[in-house]
């Protein structure tokens, strides 16, 4: 269960978490039904589940997403430095363009020419996502990261928290320790029961919102309280991945039995600060020491799957087989070990070069009615030289200088272009470019 300090007991008791199992809920008011094109979309361990009778098996369950806030200063050499990075960024020019690149430790972050709300400086890789405030604001945090789903779902929740702590005291003095400010806890299944014949009573929940999602004639999911302190979606993962293209999942489900033949459910939880505040979670430690606390919590004394018996009082209804199956499971059952090495580099994947790449080639090759591959590759080279030679309003025309150029834009946002130069000289630089030396 999760641990709470006296002061917080109150709190933790409305809340129903000692007796997540017995917990009483009241029913939702208001339902709705849209047509969606399906639920938008980890720390993790593989669950070798034993197959039961109604054919459900978690396949994986743990940290979706994670939200931390950093207290702190930032160092005002690094601010100088952020200021000419994205100053490059806005730039027109694409030799400027390619310089707006931060370098911490192992990382090289694209620097955005845009902003985020107040925080004036946004930095991206493909394990992080930093909004930083400038040195003089005292009223925001340092800084707010978002570790990527991909990270938490590879990797272990602890090791995932010290790689984001060493990023963000490379920006400055830290005032530790981080607070947790949003959480997404998951659990992803596979299971025979038709969850779109469930009906809409049968869900007991404290949210006051209800949504049913559908894709043409296919259920694709559910959601209750989106938007509030605390929400849930319930979706189809399979089809949610042939979307968004995130195949490292099939790996971890592949290895707690997944044959690729059923669809992959997947039942998630958001939390926020306010909640987890009254669970008695503040920092990464806390999380990590209590997850399975918080997801009890929630399945518990926030939303059941029950058995309808025709009695008035909901709160008395039995709960589902596969509700308790998804409750119960054991989070610290497996080891907590990474499953694979996590690229900070955001490269495009093999079916978007070599597929859906090769458009403008294939379209060229049937303008010019050409069916010879090798034929067309050439074509395509000697028309796309003449074009640029005679359409290009930059000096330097040309196909071999359009294309290096593009090469390093491109570099920079996959976070493989990496600048030689020192974080202290690039400050100095821009300091004396401003003060007009």
């Amino acid at each position: 269960m999760v641990k709470k300090s006296k002061s917080k007991k109150a709190a933790a008791e409305q809340c129903g978490l000692e007796c997540a199992g017995n917990a009483r809920t009241t029913p939702a008011r208001g339902s709705g039904r849209n047509e969606s094109q399906g639920a938008p979309p980890s720390n993790t361990a593989p669950a070798n589940y034993i197959k039961p009778d109604d054919g459900t098996r978690v396949l994986r369950y743990g940290v979706d997403s994670l939200y931390l806030t950093y207290r702190g200063l930032l160092d005002e050499n690094i601010e100088s430095c952020l200021d000419q990075l994205k100053h490059f960024a806005q730039s027109d020019a694409p030799e400027d363009k390619v310089q707006a690149v931060y370098e911490a430790g192992n990382h090289a972050f694209e620097v955005l020419g845009r902003g985020m709300g107040r925080f004036p400086f946004v930095l991206v890789d493909n394990w992080f996502h930093l909004q930083v405030s400038r040195s003089t604001t005292q009223a925001l945090p340092m800084c707010l990261v978002q570790v990527s789903s991909e990270l938490l779902t590879r990797s272990v929740l602890k090791k995932a928290v010290l790689a984001v702590q060493d990023v963000v005291a490379s920006l400055g003095k830290i005032k530790p320790p981080a607070t947790v400010s949003r959480v997404d806890l998951c659990m992803d299944f596979e299971t025979d029961v038709e969850l779109e014949s469930v009906l809409r009573s049968a869900w007991v929940t404290r949210s006051h919102s209800f949504q049913s999602y559908w894709e043409q004639s296919h259920y694709s999911g559910c959601s209750f309280g989106l938007g509030g302190d605390i929400s849930c979606r319930l979706y189809n993962k399979t089809l949610e991945i042939k979307k968004s293209k995130k195949t490292y999942l099939d790996q971890p489900w592949t290895e707690a039995g997944w044959l690729g033949e059923k669809t992959v459910w997947r039942l998630e939880f958001q939390f926020r600060r306010s909640v987890l505040k009254q669970l008695g979670i503040h920092t990464p430690a806390d999380l990590e020491n209590n997850l399975e606390g918080v997801w009890k919590y929630a399945m518990a004394s926030w939303l059941r799957l029950t058995i309808p018996d025709g009695g008035s009082n909901q709160t008395r209804w039995a709960d589902h087989p596969l509700w308790i199956k998804l409750r119960e499971e054991r989070w610290h059952r497996y080891p907590q070990e990474p499953l694979h090495r996590v690229t900070k580099s955001r490269v495009p994947t093999d079916e978007r070069l070599f597929l859906h790449g090769l458009g403008s080639i294939t379209s060229f090759m049937a303008r010019e009615n050409i069916q010879d591959i090798e034929e067309g590759f050439r074509a395509f080279q000697k028309e796309a030289q003449f074009y640029h030679l005679t359409h290009s309003q930059r000096t330097d025309k040309g196909l071999i200088s359009y294309m290096r150029e593009k090469v390093k834009i491109k570099s920079r946002k996959y976070n493989q272009l990496r600048d030689p130069k020192y974080v202290e000289s690039r400050a100095k630089a821009y300091r004396e470019a401003k003060e007009g030396k």
